[in-house]
Parts: C-alpha cells; sequence; structure tokens
C-alpha cells in the first residue's frame, strides 16, 4: 500500500513538473514553441528532398512475349538496340526542353531486314538536329551499325510537386515505317548509358530504366483493321532535384512572415499597436513576395506544392490578423471602462489561438510536404 502511494505521489510530481514546464501561459514556453517549429520544419523539408517524388507519365508499351510472337508469326525480325548520352546541350527542365548528344546503335541480321528500313527510326516528341552517316561493323555475321546523333526532346513533365519535383525523362524511339510482325525492338538493361558528369549542376541522375514493345493506336474505334501498331523502345532517365536556392529562395521569407506573426501572440497584450502591425506584416509580405514566386516557378496551369503552400500560409496570416484585430479591440473596449482591466479571458483566448496556429502550421505544412 504504500509502495502503490509513492507512486502515485511521483506520478503526480511528475505531472505538475511538466505542467509547469509547458504551461501556455508562460512567455518563454511559447517562445520555445515558436523556436523549436523551424527546426522541425528543417526535418520536414529534409525528407521532402531526398524522396523521389514524380507525377510524370510514361509510354505504356504492350509487351513482345512468347505467346505475341506467335501471333507476328515466324517473319518477324528481332532488332537489337541501344543508346549511349554524350552530353546535353540544353538541359532545361523548367521549359520541358532537352537538346541531346547521343550514340544509338543497332544490331541486326542483314539477311532478314535491310539496313534502309532500321535507319528510318525517329524520336517521339523529338526531332533529329543531326545524324551521321551509319558506321557498320559485322560481328558474328551480323550487321553493328551506329549513329552519331542530336536531336531535341520535347516532354510532358509534371511540376505538381515543385519543388521538391523528380522526373522520370521518357526517349521514345520509333520506327513509323514499319509494323512489329516484320520488326521488333530488344533492349537490354546495360544497352542504356549515360556519360557521368553529363547531368548539370542541381540535378542528380538517380536510375534508368528501359522497355521495348509496341504501341496500338487506334484510328476508328469502329474498325479494328484500321489500327496501326509501330515497334518501339524506351529510354528513361530518372533524375532528382538536389538545388537548394529555389527552396531556399521561396520558402524562407513566406515561412520567416509567417513567424513574425506569430510572434505577435507572444506580445504584452497591451502593445495593440505593436500586435497588429506585426499580424498585417504578415499578410502584406506574402502578398508582395507572390511576385518573386512567379518568376522562380514554371509556367504550368494546375496547382503545385509551393501554391498549396503559399496558400495555406496566406490563409493562416489573414487569420492571425483578424485574430489580433479582434483581440486589440476587446481590450481597447476594456480599456475605456478600466485603464488596467484584468485580461484573464483575453489571455486565454490569446494562448489558445497561438497554440491551434502552431499546431495548424506545423500539422499543413507536413502533410503539404509529405502526402
Amino acid at each position: 500500500m504504500d509502495s502503490f502511494k509513492s507512486d502515485i505521489t511521483m506520478i503526480s510530481i511528475s505531472l505538475s513538473f511538466l505542467k509547469a514546464m509547458f504551461d501556455i501561459k508562460k512567455t518563454s514556453v511559447k517562445v520555445a514553441l515558436l523556436l523549436s517549429c523551424p527546426m522541425y520544419l528543417l526535418l520536414i523539408f529534409y525528407i521532402a528532398q531526398k524522396r523521389f517524388t514524380t507525377r510524370d507519365v510514361i509510354p505504356e508499351l504492350k509487351p513482345i512475349n512468347t505467346e505475341v510472337l506467335k501471333t507476328f508469326g515466324p517473319f518477324t525480325v528481332k532488332v537489337n538496340t541501344g543508346m549511349f548520352i554524350k552530353n546535353f546541350p540544353v538541359f532545361d527542365v523548367s521549359k520541358n526542353q532537352f537538346l541531346i548528344e547521343a550514340v544509338l546503335w543497332f544490331e541486326f541480321n542483314p539477311e532478314e531486314i535491310m539496313l534502309e528500313t532500321i535507319e528510318k527510326f525517329s524520336f517521339d516528341k523529338g526531332t533529329i538536329k543531326f545524324k551521321s552517316p551509319p558506321d557498320i561493323k559485322i560481328i558474328d555475321k551480323r550487321l553493328f551499325v551506329k549513329y552519331d546523333l542530336l536531336f531535341e526532346l520535347n516532354t510532358d513533365l509534371s511540376f505538381q510537386p515543385f519543388p521538391f519535383d523528380s522526373h522520370k525523362i521518357p526517349i521514345v524511339l520509333s520506327n513509323n515505317f514499319i509494323t512489329p510482325e516484320e520488326m521488333y525492338f530488344v533492349v537490354e538493361r546495360t544497352s542504356f548509358r549515360i556519360q557521368s558528369g553529363t547531368i548539370p549542376v542541381g540535378w542528380k541522375l538517380k536510375d534508368t530504366s528501359i522497355d521495348a514493345g509496341f504501341l496500338n493506336l487506334k484510328l476508328d474505334e469502329q474498325d479494328t483493321t484500321k489500327n496501326v501498331q509501330n515497334p518501339k523502345a524506351l529510354f528513361t532517365i530518372h533524375i532528382s532535384n538536389t538545388g537548394l536556392r529555389r527552396i531556399l529562395i521561396i520558402f524562407l521569407p513566406i515561412f520567416a512572415l509567417i513567424f513574425l506573426a506569430l510572434f505577435s501572440f507572444i506580445m504584452n497584450l497591451f502593445n495593440l499597436v505593436g500586435r497588429a502591425t506585426l499580424a498585417i506584416t504578415g499578410v502584406t509580405g506574402l502578398l508582395g513576395f507572390r511576385f518573386v514566386i512567379e518568376q522562380l516557378m514554371p509556367k504550368v496551369g494546375y496547382f503545385t506544392t509551393t501554391d498549396a503552400l503559399y496558400i495555406f500560409l496566406l490563409i493562416q496570416a489573414c487569420a492571425i490578423f483578424i485574430a489580433q484585430i479582434l483581440l486589440t479591440r476587446k481590450v481597447e473596449a476594456m480599456q475605456k471602462i478600466d485603464p488596467k482591466p484584468p485580461l484573464d479571458s483575453i489571455e486565454t483566448a490569446n494562448n489558445f489561438i497561438f497554440l491551434i496556429m502552431t499546431l495548424l502550421l506545423i500539422g499543413a505544412t507536413t502533410y503539404i510536404l509529405l502526402w
């Protein structure tokens, strides 16, 4: 029994200590909470930056397997292909524009298919700026042909997670002058390589992937005989954003403004002008800084992570300003009756709003960046 009473006493003392330590009425506790928020948010930003987050749509090729080959018949020709990227003269992710200097090669049996048919290749959503004459070798009675290429690629990358976006850049090799029944591409994992050091600063090569097959274009929904099929090979580049410059330029000022607005809850309740001034500074600062953000963002018609976070912070800044106006008006009304009125109820409301706003800032930022 004595041991039980001792345990209850220790628990009571511990709870009293925690309550005294985390009493939101204390200015030191509010300051500590406000200072701990940036450290937590830095962790969230770090996790968001390290994740490979992409919503890019990659073409889905229909695979050519044993069953498909049976339907194609015995005369379809296998053509091995691969690509080596030497350089990116233009690598503009924000404009979806890439200029690629590469070596493209094919290996095939010349008795089964003609070189003139092979070299009619093209790139989906791409334009070949330069193509060298074929460099031909014979390896084990098979023709090995390579071309030096310079081609421009225009992609449809998604910037919804901006500026924490990572991307998959698809390079779709196609031959629109032949069908899969006549020829199909085969790509090995080691057939696609990128010269080290070619990815510009601010981006990191995460991985590459390959695929091969064909696409079925339905020209007429009612008449399947009009379907068009072309053999294709897909080379995909996986890149992640490692640059911190735009992240700091965008988010450091807007979070500094919202923390400045939150600091108004720590000021003395009788400092009516100071509290309202800090609150309105957060609103006007965020509105003005939007013009800077627009210059840094890609020109897209949908909402990005930056837009969602900015809108939330702007709404929160407006809510803080409205709360401060209501609190200061209440204090002014009470001062007309008593120059030094008791402000216990106002203090409680002030502390409650501060706690709610701080928790909302943490929760909403975590949700927007990580989910």
